[in-house]
């Protein structure tokens, strides 16, 4: 399957996205504790498996 610039700008964009909402999801959890700490390391973890997936659409 052929790819536009546009369809790979939308691509890289989007983990560039991910890259920050992890970022802020996890310097979240360092002044949490219990379970509201677990809760933002779950969207971190979260947020990490998407990213997984955006990172092998730009690699194939």
């Amino acid at each position: 399957m052929t790819h536009t610039p546009e369809y790979e700008q939308t691509i890289e964009h989007t983990e560039e996205l991910l890259r920050c909402a992890i970022a802020t999801a996890y310097a979240s959890a360092d002044n949490l504790h219990g379970l509201n700490r677990d809760v933002a390391l779950s969207v971190v973890h979260l947020l990490g498996q998407v990213k997984t997936s955006v990172d092998k659409l730009l690699a194939g």
